[in-house]
């Protein structure tokens, strides 16, 4: 199939750094530059589904992230499902969705000197229900990108 160069896709993509667009909340388009997803309980081999261990691995997922694609990292509250069936008064149990999903997204810069307006999305779930570029917009759907994202320059 011929590449068929369509106006902004060198922003927008899909294009050689680039996965595919997304509409934001604001109008503009973001491209999804990298993707990934691990289980939320990655590297845990013991002693999970309690709210210290979940806090713990939230907070490992963010550095993950930032590893990975960069800052700033943006996480969406995950929704905690508590578990009464095995938690005492003691020690209460609580699962995180089965997925740490994680998205660099990449927009037209704010400041126009800049090259790049840019973040990393983290946010958890239990099944990919959409195909996966509805799934990134409907997640940053909540973003205030101008708030959240930074603008980055050449390095």
């Amino acid at each position: 199939m011929p590449l068929v160069i369509r106006p902004n896709q060198q922003r927008e993509g899909p294009w050689l750094d680039r996965l595919f667009p997304i509409h934001l909340p604001d109008g503009q388009v973001a491209a999804v530059t990298a993707f990934s997803i691990l289980p939320s309980n990655h590297g845990i081999l013991e002693g999970g589904l309690y709210p210290e261990a979940n806090a713990n691995q939230r907070a490992r997922m963010r550095v993950i992230a930032a590893q990975r694609y960069g800052g700033p990292v943006v996480e969406l509250e995950p929704v905690i499902e508590p578990l009464p069936e095995i938690s005492s008064p003691r020690h209460p149990r609580e699962r995180l969705p089965w997925m740490a999903c994680m998205a660099r997204l990449s927009s037209r810069p704010i400041d126009l000197q800049m090259v790049s307006s840019e973040l990393t999305l983290l946010w958890w779930q239990d099944a990919l229900e959409l195909p996966l570029p509805q799934e990134i917009e409907r997640v940053a759907a909540g973003l205030d990108w101008a708030r959240s994202s930074e603008d980055v320059d050449l390095p």
